[in-house]
């Protein structure tokens, strides 16, 4: 008696199964056995925190040292602006009663009239002059300001130079102590000791401020801040 040559095509097992009684395996895919996962890499979970923007991973963090001298380089001009207008209504009122008490009797009253006339004229154009130069000033401390705090390191370089300049001319009042003179015959008439007070005022104010404003600017979280803006930008 002869087997048959394909005893599988018999039917003695059920259609689809194998011949220990379990499932048929798969095949593998061509290439050998591969892991499937997703195509752009591993897949974040779904309770995780989102990906810092790349944006913000650059971005140098600010020291205190360039925020405390940002703020100098804004809130002082303003103010040291404040003081000189009150400075000069204070010196204007001075000017006024030494050009009163140097009226000459015997002189006609229309030349007194046009003496305190061209007086106060230089007074106003004085006035408006040293204003805008200082509204000025002002306005690019506080334009370099912004820059600086951006990490601007030319903005730091030329504030150094504002500030150094402001120091030189702050000693330079409190040598001098806001003395006004005149020369030629004028009458004693002493200065009002309010205009002393805002003199020192303003010349303390700019002596402090500046020397802390070049010294902030200058420490060593403030020079890590430009070197690391400068390869930023």
């Amino acid at each position: 008696m002869t087997s048959p040559q394909n005893p599988w095509q018999q039917g003695g097992y059920p259609q689809g199964g194998t011949p220990s009684g379990g499932f048929p395996q798969q095949p593998y895919p061509q290439g050998g056995y591969q892991q499937q996962y997703p195509q752009a890499g591993y897949q974040q979970a779904p309770y995780s925190a989102p990906p810092v923007p790349q944006q913000e991973m650059s971005q140098v963090p600010r020291p205190i040292t360039v925020e405390i001298a940002f703020w100098i380089s804004v809130v002082v001009p303003l103010l040291a602006t404040v003081l000189s207008v009150v400075s000069y209504m204070l010196l204007q009122g001075y000017l006024n009663d030494v050009v009163a008490g140097a009226t000459d009797p015997d002189m006609p009253s229309e030349f007194n009239e046009g003496m305190s006339s061209l007086v106060n004229g230089i007074m106003l154009f004085t006035f408006i002059f040293i204003t805008v130069i200082f509204l000025i000033l002002t306005a690019l401390w506080i334009l370099f300001g912004f820059k600086m705090r951006a990490g601007r390191n030319w903005a730091r370089i030329t504030l150094t130079v504002f500030a150094s300049l402001w120091l030189v001319n702050a000693i330079v009042s409190l040598i001098g102590g806001g003395n006004v003179t005149f020369s030629g015959e004028m009458p004693d008439v002493p200065l009002p000791t309010s205009y002393f007070v805002m003199s020192y005022s303003q010349a303390g104010l700019g002596l402090l401020s500046m020397a802390a404003f070049i010294t902030l600017v200058f420490l060593k979280p403030s020079n890590w801040f430009f070197s690391a803006n400068s390869r930023t930008y």
